[in-house]
């Protein structure tokens, strides 16, 4: 039987882990870059509703795995150059942003429960969220205002990016909700390290003349230029009107903006305040140092930062002891070439965290067909 991890805040309240500052080392969907000029506390009038009904959604039902990721993965695997790990204590961790930050406020969430699939490939560990029963049971009970709600986050990104440094935003179209780009990240926390995908919302361009992105040009030079650029997170929120509106926004809303813009290396959001009927008439700046620091009575950055760290050394523990089991304790120092292993985590609020053994990829994969059997081939074994 596997041990329990445990969440409770207490637990994890030491100081703040060594966590290096991401390097880019990648992109998902150039294409899609886009930059944000008008950052600053002001009055606005956006009107949310614009062109809604014409809206290309992103579809309600849609199953998150690590495609994009994987895929990235396959066609940027010479030049990225990673080396093959035998052991399991360095086994390279590959995730979305998004993953990280659920986990990462696991110790204040007293809602929202998660499941996680582990894999380990070829000295690799693979992470991915799956649906719990929750989940699947919103996704298919959205009403018309939940699709509203989150369409009018699009919108709201429309208003404030555009396709070139020098240009407007041209909101008056409607929003095409499936376009998106991704920076690839690489990052240490303690002895962890994390290769990760994010979302990214647009480059800031109001401090400082930036050109627009190379095309065309060898990945390495545009790494170079997206890693030299500052990057802004976009948000809504409703009109903070009472204090319990206020308590909630600083108890909830501000630990997931922090830990989702620290992970991308992020410093300034940017959130668009709105009425009930979807107009943002405020646009206020919050630098994410403020954010901690407005909110450290409900949530501590070094609580979040811990219990990531301490989850990621609990994944390789309940690997290894499924290891030692099945093939024995020489194995956990040639992990690079065992059969594929895979656990299942879950968590549900006032509970420790759950493993189970019996995670079936074939019923529901994870790594796809082409990665599995052309992901590793560039390795070299160390010596």
């Amino acid at each position: 039987m596997q041990p329990e991890l445990h969440t409770h805040s207490d637990l994890y309240s030491k100081s703040f882990p060594n966590f290096n500052r991401p390097k880019v080392i990648g992109y998902i969907g150039l294409e899609n870059l886009m930059y944000a000029r008008n950052i600053g506390n002001k009055n606005v009038h956006f009107d949310l509703n614009l062109h809604l009904d014409k809206a290309k959604r992103k579809p309600t039902n849609l199953d998150v795995k690590l495609n994009d990721l994987l895929q990235f993965l396959l066609e940027h695997e010479r030049r990225l150059n990673f080396s093959l790990e035998r052991n399991l204590s360095n086994a390279r961790i590959f995730c979305y942003r998004g993953l990280m930050t659920c986990v990462a406020c696991t110790p204040y969430e007293n809602k929202d429960p998660w499941k996680i699939a582990v894999i380990l490939f070829k000295g690799n560990i693979f992470l991915c969220a799956r649906d719990t029963e929750e989940k699947i049971y919103q996704k298919c009970h959205m009403t018309e205002q939940d699709k509203k709600f989150t369409s009018w986050g699009y919108k709201f990104e429309q208003y404030m990016l555009s396709e070139s440094p020098d240009a407007e935003p041209v909101p008056d179209v409607p929003v095409d909700e499936t376009k998106e780009f991704s920076l690839v990240f690489t990052t240490n926390l303690n002895q962890h390290t994390i290769v990760y995908g994010a979302e990214m919302d647009g480059i800031r361009c109001d401090k400082a003349p930036v050109t627009t992105v190379p095309t065309g040009e060898n990945p390495d030079r545009i790494v170079q230029y997206l890693s030299d650029k500052e990057f802004v997170e976009l948000k809504t929120n409703r009109h903070i009107q009472f204090a319990k509106q206020e308590t909630n926004f600083r108890r909830f809303k501000t630990k997931k903006w922090w830990c989702q813009s620290f992970l991308a290396d992020i410093d300034t959001i940017v959130c668009g305040f709105r009425d009930d009927n979807g107009i943002v008439e405020e646009l206020k700046v919050y630098p994410i140092r403020e954010l901690a620091k407005i909110s450290e009575r409900f949530w501590k950055p070094n609580v979040c930062f811990n219990f990531l760290d301490t989850f990621f050394t609990y994944v390789k523990r309940c690997l290894a002891r499924k290891i030692k089991h099945k093939y024995g304790e020489n194995a956990l120092k040639n992990v690079h070439s065992l059969p594929m292993t895979s656990l299942l985590l879950e968590w549900r609020p006032g509970m420790p965290v759950q493993v189970s053994e019996c995670y079936d990829h074939e019923s529901d994969p994870i790594l796809f067909k082409d990665f599995l059997e052309n992901y590793g081939k560039s390795y070299e074994i160390p010596s």
